[in-house]
């Protein structure tokens, strides 16, 4: 117990020095004067505008499809907010116009917008997310298989991650979930002492740095991730149920936390109230009823899901997911009696698949407001269902890569 307890006071500890970081780091993001940006971010407002082709600014300028709405109104929103406008650094830093979020995309945004335009920014987010899933896709191909690393890209694909260079509210989420699996695949016989930490710095960084997009996608394939690394070296099952569990509650509470951390020091270095604003619109997103302007919608478990389901598995979606599920079913069907045993042994590779359905019935209102980005979470559970009839079809394979851990 009290190895426990001297490890969650770590954790509290390491969780508060990153408050403070995110705090200092914010402030020097704001130190220097808008005249460096200013014309940059007016054009890239500019752009934004134009591409907005959509009732309320929204864009379909790059798919010409529902399927792939480009966020411009939140995008414009975002570069907007790069400016001072006559704020002092305090205020700007903690975006007085708009509190309850970190808005931590402005570290690197703000100093990259003193000599890129929107455009080269773009082609640079292009880079990273081609360049993370090439990579991502080669250390799942080493360290899990070729299946894997094929199930791994598909399920991505199908949510439209090509999507995310061209929107920079889609971009933390998208560069965090690549990055967190590079890492945990390509450094994993040393980051494997250090999970709890890694999830709560993960869940944390994802608060920072996002705008309440689909984060269960930072926490659902690096978790995924993780549980068949530990079937490769040999992990029991309740090994895999203990951190199938607690993982995902450490990513919630360095999120909660970091959010929460927000209203605290937003509250105390401003004149506003973050903390009610904060406290107001989650009790919103979970529960609230919205007016459309003809009806009212009253928030549902229904009302939340369908569409998100709806908009995620149109198209081809259906196609590809039914072929995924029948080769991966073949797979483990064709191993016998020996597939049922290794399947419910990876039974907390499927629970992972749950996830988005469980971020969609807390924030209801959100999911059914936003689902034309939400649904994108679902790849999730492509993922996490195709790694789990996988993990049945390859029980018998040949010796695990890495040491037996106790």
């Amino acid at each position: 117990m009290h190895r426990y307890l001297r490890r969650g006071g770590r954790l509290a500890l390491f969780l508060a020095a990153l408050l403070a970081l995110y705090t200092l780091l914010l402030l020097a993001a704001y130190s220097f004067p808008d005249e460096w940006i200013r014309e940059n971010v007016t054009a890239a407002t500019n752009v934004l505008i134009e591409e907005g082709n959509m009732p309320g600014g929204y864009a379909t300028y790059f798919w010409h499809s529902g399927f792939g709405i480009a966020d411009n109104v939140t995008d414009r929103v975002i570069y907007e907010g790069l400016l001072k406008n006559g704020r002092n650094v305090v205020d700007a830093a903690m975006r007085t116009d708009y509190a309850r979020y970190w808005h931590g995309y402005a570290v690197l945004l703000r100093p990259m917008s003193i000599a890129l335009s929107i455009i080269n920014i773009r082609y640079l987010n292009m880079m990273a997310v081609m360049g993370l899933l090439v990579l991502c896709c080669w250390h799942c191909r080493a360290r899990l298989g070729a299946r894997t690393a094929l199930c791994f890209w598909v399920a991505l694909a199908m949510g439209f991650v090509l999507l995310a260079p061209f929107c920079q509210q889609y971009m933390p989420v998208t560069l965090l979930t690549l990055l967190a699996c590079c890492i945990l695949l390509g450094g994993w016989p040393r980051i494997r002492r250090f999970l709890p930490e890694s999830f709560m710095l993960l869940g944390s960084v994802v608060c920072f740095l996002d705008f309440l997009t689909f984060p269960v996608l930072a926490l659902g394939y690096p978790l995924v991730c993780c549980l068949l690394l530990m079937l490769r070296e040999g992990g029991s099952s309740a090994r895999l149920w203990k951190h199938a569990l607690l993982l995902p509650m450490l990513w919630m509470a360095g999120y909660g936390l970091t959010w929460l951390g927000k209203a605290v020091i937003g509250t105390l270095l401003t004149e506003q109230n973050v903390m009610a604003d904060v406290l107001r619109q989650a009790a919103f997103r979970m529960d609230g009823s919205f007016d459309t302007g003809s009806y009212t919608i009253t928030m549902t478990a229904a009302e939340a899901l369908l569409p998100n389901l709806e908009t995620f598995f149109m198209g081809s979606n259906k196609a590809l997911f039914l072929l995924l599920l029948l080769w991966t079913g073949f797979l483990a069907l064709r191993r016998g009696r020996v597939c049922f045993k290794a399947a419910a042994k990876a039974l907390p590779v499927l629970f992972v698949a749950l996830f988005p359905f469980i971020w969609y019935l807390v924030l209801k209102n959100h999911v059914r407001l936003h689902f034309w980005m939400t649904y994108k979470q679902l790849s999730v559970t492509v993922f996490a269902v195709c790694a789990w009839l996988l993990a049945a079809a390859e029980a018998d394979d040949t010796a695990p890569p890495f040491p037996q851990t106790t």
